[in-house]
C-alpha cells in the first residue's frame, strides 16, 4: 500500500485518503479493511427500473422525475398510509418508549461501506443521482423528517489532519454516513412492507453498497444548535460548572456502590460484571434482529 505523509507524520493512503494510523498518537491501531467481496457493479442500463435498450441522457431524466412506474406502483407509496408523525399533528398521542422525552424523534444511522469494485465517484454519483430520488418520496410519504448523507471521500479525508491530536486521533474507514429521522418504527416498517420498496429499492441497496460489510443503529435525536442559532437559551457558565460536578459526583457515587456489589473493572480494564451482563442483553438484541432479518443482517439504505 503506497502512503504519503500527512500532518504531524501520519501515514496516508493514496489510493482512499484514509490514515493507516500505524504511527499515530494515542496507541491507535490500522483501520479495519473492507470486507472482501467479490461482487461487480451493475450498470446503470442494467438496472431494473431503467429502460434496457441503452437509455438515454433523457431516458434517465424521466425515469428519474416519473413518479409511477411500468406497474403502476407509486413512489410516494401507499396513499392511505397516515404516519404516526402526521397523526401526531392531527392530535392523536403515542405511547413514548423507555427514556423518550416527549416530542423526541428517532434517527436512524447507517455506516456504509461502498460495493466492492466501485470508486468513490461511482458510488457518490449512484447514490444521489439514482438511489435518492428512486426513493426520497417514498421516504417522505411514510414520515420521514429528514434524510442526508456524508460522503467521505479522499479529499475530505485528509481534513482531518487540521483537528488531529489525541482526542481526535481514531479515524473511521466508513465511505459514509445516512441519517433518517422519524417519529416512530412503525413508520419504517410500514415502508419497507410497501410494494414499491421491496420491488425496487431493497434490491437496488446491490448496486452500490456493501449490504454486508455496513453498520447501522437507532438512537434518540438531541438537537443543540441549527442554521448557527443555539436552540435554547443561553445557561450561565457557573450554573453549567455546578451541574458538571454534581453529575460527575453521582456518576462516580453509582460505580462505587456497583463496584461494591459485582466487582471493579481491574487493571487489565476487563469488564465488570454488571456490564459483562450488558453486553450479553445486547448480543440477545443483535440475535433478534439477525433472526428477523432472515439471519443475513439488515440491508444499508
Amino acid at each position: 500500500m503506497a502512503s504519503n505523509q500527512l500532518a504531524d507524520g501520519v501515514p496516508t493512503d493514496t489510493e482512499s485518503g484514509l490514515q493507516t494510523l500505524e504511527n499515530a498518537p494515542n496507541g491507535s491501531t490500522k483501520l479495519a479493511p473492507q470486507p472482501n467481496k467479490d461482487i461487480r457493479p451493475l450498470p446503470l442500463s442494467s438496472h431494473p427500473a431503467v429502460s434496457q435498450s441503452n437509455p438515454s441522457p433523457n431516458d434517465r431524466a424521466e425515469y428519474k422525475n416519473q413518479h409511477i412506474d411500468a406497474n403502476g406502483l407509486s413512489r410516494n407509496g401507499n396513499t392511505d398510509y397516515h404516519s404516526v408523525s402526521q397523526r401526531l399533528r392531527d392530535g392523536e398521542k403515542v405511547e413514548l418508549l423507555e427514556g423518550q422525552k416527549p416530542g423526541q424523534k428517532f434517527v436512524l444511522t447507517i455506516a456504509g461501506y461502498k460495493k466492492e469494485g466501485l470508486s468513490e465517484e461511482e458510488y457518490r454519483e449512484y447514490m444521489t443521482e439514482v438511489h435518492s430520488p428512486m426513493v426520497k418520496a417514498l421516504m417522505a410519504r411514510y414520515g420521514t423528517e429528514k434524510w442526508t448523507m456524508i460522503h467521505n471521500t479522499a479529499t475530505t479525508r485528509p481534513l482531518m489532519a487540521r483537528i488531529f491530536d489525541p482526542q481526535f486521533a481514531n479515524l473511521m474507514s466508513y465511505d459514509c454516513f445516512i441519517q433518517a429521522t422519524f417519529t416512530s418504527i412503525e413508520d419504517v416498517v410500514a415502508m419497507k412492507a410497501d410494494p414499491y420498496f421491496k420491488k425496487y429499492i431493497t434490491p437496488d441497496h446491490e448496486n452500490f453498497a456493501d449490504t454486508r460489510g455496513s453498520q447501522m443503529t437507532i438512537g434518540y435525536l438531541e438537537e443543540f444548535i441549527e442554521d448557527n442559532k443555539v436552540l435554547e437559551e443561553a445557561e450561565d457558565f457557573e450554573a453549567i460548572l455546578a451541574r458538571q460536578d454534581r453529575i460527575l459526583r453521582a456518576r462516580e457515587e453509582r460505580r462505587k456502590g456497583t463496584a461494591g456489589m459485582n466487582g471493579a473493572v481491574n487493571g487489565n480494564g476487563k469488564r465488570t460484571h454488571e456490564e459483562a451482563k450488558k453486553a450479553a442483553v445486547f448480543e440477545q438484541e443483535e440475535q433478534k434482529v439477525m433472526e428477523m432479518a432472515g439471519g443475513e443482517g439488515v440491508l444499508a439504505s
